[in-house]
Parts: structure tokens; sequence; C-alpha cells
């Protein structure tokens, strides 16, 4: 069950990125359907962290739509963040950054040890021996020549949303 679960996450990642082509999107977009989230607003809030943050190559989009699932599932929601009672207020906060940031670390240090970074020029630059200015219309054409939305980005999607499936399955079974 978990495998293929697991799997599932993976391939719709992997098949929305191929498809759709907006990193942090797809990467978010996979995760809350397979654990039954809406999907509406976070994922088009989403949009602007395609390729590295606006397509500067900054933080990868995956990276950053694995940290908003993350967020959706263990993250301070509206009602504790206006929590009337200031004291309370900021112990509960606390409580969901001990939660929370452990989670984000783990999920980057899977980037760094795939990938030597979480930063998309970076990430780029390891897959095709470069990066590319996700800006410039010829240079989003040669990534896209060598593979870009074929198999390179959608495989970095795909394992995106499954190591941020994983620590969900992990934490939840806490």
């Amino acid at each position: 069950m978990r495998e293929e679960l697991l799997r599932e996450v993976e391939q719709k990642g992997f098949t929305y990125e191929r498809e759709y082509w907006d990193c942090a999107q797809c990467t978010l977009l996979a995760v809350q359907e397979v654990f039954g989230l809406e999907a509406g607003d976070a994922v088009k809030a989403a949009t602007g962290f395609a390729g590295g943050i606006g397509r500067r190559g900054s933080v990868c989009g995956a990276v950053t739509g694995g940290v908003m699932a993350l967020g959706l599932l263990f993250g301070r929601d509206l009602p504790t963040m206006r929590h009337p009672d200031p004291e309370l207020r900021q112990k509960l906060r606390e409580g969901i950054e001990l939660r929370l940031m452990p989670l984000i670390d783990a999920f980057c240090e899977r980037f760094h040890a795939e990938y030597g970074s979480t930063l998309c020029n970076e990430i780029e630059y390891k897959l095709f021996g470069r990066y590319f200015d996700k800006k410039n219309p010829t240079d989003r054409k040669e990534k896209n020549r060598l593979g870009g939305h074929t198999d390179k980005c959608p495989a970095v999607v795909g394992k995106a949303a499954r190591w941020v499936t994983e620590l969900i399955l992990e934490e939840q079974g806490k």
C-alpha cells in the first residue's frame, strides 16, 4: 500500500510536469491529490515559484511546492495565527515549527543528496551540464530540446512529490 502510494504520487508529479510545465504547482498538486487536499488556491499561489521563483533560477519550484505541501498538512492555520492570547499563540507557533522545520530540513537534504543543491540553476547544471536563462525564449527552447519537460524536470518533480509523501507518511505514523 505505502509503495503503491509513493509510486502513484511520483508518477503524478512526473506526468503533471511533463504536461503542465510548472514544477511548484505540479509537485504540490500531486501531493494534494494523493492526500485528498483541496487544490485550488494553493496551486494558484504556487504559480510564481516555477523556474526558481519567477524563472530566476533560485530555489527549485519542486522544493517550494513540496514545502507548501508540508505546510498544508502541518503548518499554522489562520485561527492559530490569529489566536487572541499572545502567549498561547506563541507557544502554538513554536510547537508547529518544532514539527514542521525538521520535515523541511529532511526534504531539502534529499535534494542536496540527489542534486547537490535546492537551487534551480544548480540542479539544471547537474542535469544538463549548464543552466538556462528561463526568461530567454531561445534558452527555454534549448532546455526543452534537451528533455527539460520530457524527462529531466518531470523526474525532479516526481522525486520531490515522492520524498514529501514519504515524510508525510512517516510523520503521520508517529
